[in-house]
């Protein structure tokens, strides 16, 4: 049996746009979920206390931390490994999956080694520009697709 202090939890935010992160245990989707109306909101990340604050007050946001703290204990349990990557995405990979996985990161160090890996945090406004043209490219895709089937 694996102690808990013995496991280590990379916890991953991402960006949907710019792929999903390989090699994951347990992957959960915020992309749907509100976002906040903090103003000027793009000058802050989802590490901003004010986002936060804004974001995690809505339901959705509850259930789900409520819902990956279940899952992740029934994981533990049932796979006995020392070594656990869960991550977490929204569009971007600013906001909404940043404030998750630090909510997370609160709930699970008290138990669990905890290491906190924002991926897309950092990126350029020209990367965020290349994401927008690959995602404008994929809806030309569909709707041609929908209107030829």
């Amino acid at each position: 049996m694996v102690e808990a202090e013995d496991i280590t939890i990379e916890l991953i935010s991402f960006g949907h746009s710019f792929g999903v992160p390989q090699n994951i245990d347990l992957l959960y989707l915020v992309r749907h979920f509100p976002t906040t109306n903090v103003e000027n909101y793009q000058q802050y990340d989802g590490r901003h206390k004010r986002i936060q604050n804004e974001l995690l007050n809505f339901v959705e946001y509850e259930d789900i931390i409520k819902m990956i703290t279940e899952q992740l204990s029934i994981f533990i349990h049932n796979q006995k490994k020392n070594s656990i990557k869960l991550a977490a995405g929204c569009e971007q990979g600013q906001h909404r999956s940043v404030a998750v996985i630090e909510r997370l990161a609160e709930l699970l160090e008290v138990t669990y080694n905890v290491e906190v890996n924002h991926r897309d945090l950092q990126r350029t406004r020209y990367d965020k520009k290349k994401q927008k043209e690959r995602t404008q490219n994929r809806d030309k895709k569909y709707t041609n697709y929908d209107e030829n089937n």
